[in-house]
């Protein structure tokens, strides 16, 4: 989560969307306190508008038991596949929570824990072995509303064409269980969590950087910080991308992860106001949605059809900008930081000196859906600044992506297997990226180190 403001304007930097409320209600109760008392969550209905460029548009209610109607109306003979659907996938998330989300995750010992059998005879009902494009097309008749449940593959970084259809639960998540916005902006959370922390005692050190990760006969004693100081600590918590942690922080020789989650392009615009009809989310889909992926996977830069996402935080917010402007968060899925061939892959990278050319074909193609904002000023951001401002490897949003039915056995665990006392947390750790699952990864991590032989 951040924030930056610029020409009157207030924009998020990050998430722009809350899923999962209870998961800080959670939080805060195990601190004693009521979430509710420290930031106030607003619903957001319409939880996101989708517009395709042959003109047609659709609203997607907040309230679960409005979708499929609202499908039915949009897309004759759809609603009740619908229904089906998302009874399908609030099975999978009630199957799959408390394995895969809220709980450590020790790969396939877990199904033969007496506590989880239950489950085995289950297996087949979580579809592992199936796409979720695929369980989408077998589904729905209308290809705009097969592309409406493909794209919550993204919300991990992923491809629907190669992701396992248990990832149906991420549509579950943001149509059952809702979709949220906090008073004062997303970063109004952090800030929340800040304030209970430092009340609490804790000591932030802000604008600090971490050069190294000291270990003692295996085991983390500490921290070096980038004046050549150290910090001796018991613990060592890590939220940057576990890559990258293991290989600039701790030294290790290590291959280079492939498979890696996509990245993005994000313009955060000051626009003059004006009527496009827009809600608070808003998807302009692509015309060629597989070709979209299948350039996120073998290109270095998006294509020029690529699929926009528009947050107004103005529609929620009024305060965030002046009467006559609006700020826009601009996201269009990239493929993570890559380098042009025959340049030396330290310093050359495929954006450098492309950034404004990137944003002009965004908005060149925000046209084909009636979309011309006037942009007063922006700010670029690209995979290169995601991989230096976030320490996530080559600026891929969620460390690895989910394109396999093996791939949440794969993710990094919280408890480190070759360091002692070292501990991992955020997007790329399990359960994985989004807002809800990393705090969940350090509420994991934060259980594990009080229960752990070291701490006693």
């Amino acid at each position: 989560m951040g924030r930056v403001q610029f020409d009157g304007c207030t924009f998020d930097t990050g998430p722009t969307l809350i899923t999962m409320p209870f998961v800080f209600e959670q939080f805060f109760a195990s601190v004693g306190e009521q979430f509710s008392d420290h930031v106030k969550l607003r619903r957001v209905d319409p939880a996101c508008q989708y517009r395709w460029d042959d003109g047609s548009v659709l609203d997607l209610p907040f309230d679960a038991d409005a979708v499929p109607d609202a499908i039915e109306r949009f897309a004759p003979g759809d609603g009740a596949s619908v229904r089906r659907y998302l009874q399908q996938a609030r099975e999978i998330y009630e199957l799959t929570k408390n394995i895969f989300i809220f709980s450590p995750f020790d790969g396939y010992k877990e199904f033969f824990r007496p506590k989880n059998f239950s489950l085995l005879p289950k297996l087949g009902r979580l579809k592992f072995t199936s796409k979720l494009h695929d369980v989408h097309a077998s589904m729905f008749r209308d290809k705009r509303v097969i592309q409406l449940f493909d794209r919550f593959a993204t919300y991990n970084g992923s491809s629907p064409y190669e992701a396992p259809a248990t990832l149906m639960v991420i549509p579950w998540v943001e149509i059952g269980l809702g979709a949220w916005y906090p008073e004062g902006g997303i970063y109004s959370i952090a800030e929340a969590i800040t304030r209970l922390a430092v009340s609490r005692g804790v000591r932030i050190h802000r604008n600090t950087r971490v050069t190294s990760i000291r270990t003692f006969h295996g085991a983390a004693s500490g921290i070096e910080l980038e004046d050549g100081s150290f910090v001796r600590a018991d613990h060592v918590v890590s939220n940057a991308d576990v890559y990258v942690t293991r290989t600039k922080l701790l030294g290790k020789a290590l291959p280079q992860p492939t498979d890696l989650s996509c990245s993005g392009l994000v313009m955060l615009m000051s626009v003059n106001r004006e009527n496009y009809s827009l809600q608070q989310h808003n998807i302009l889909f692509s015309n060629d949605y597989a070709g979209e992926f299948e350039n996120i996977r073998t290109e270095l830069r998006p294509r020029k059809n690529a699929t926009i996402y528009i947050s107004r935080a103005a529609h929620a917010e009024p305060n965030s900008a002046p009467l006559d402007r609006e700020s826009w968060f601009v996201l269009v899925n990239a493929p993570p930081k890559g380098v042009a061939p025959n340049l030396d892959p330290e310093h050359a990278s495929v954006w450098k000196g492309h950034e404004e050319e990137q944003a002009g074909e965004v908005l060149e193609r925000m046209e084909a859906f009636g979309l011309s904002p006037h942009v007063r000023q922006q700010i670029i951001r690209t995979p290169d600044t995601m991989a230096t401002e976030w320490s996530s490897y080559r600026g891929a949003l969620y460390g690895s992506s989910s394109n396999s039915m093996f791939s949440a056995f794969l993710r990094p665990r919280q408890r480190s297997t070759d360091v002692a006392n070292l501990w991992y947390v955020g997007g790329s750790s399990h359960p994985g990226g989004g807002v809800p699952l990393v705090v969940t990864s350090g509420m994991i991590a934060a259980d594990l180190i009080l229960s752990s032989q070291s701490h006693r």
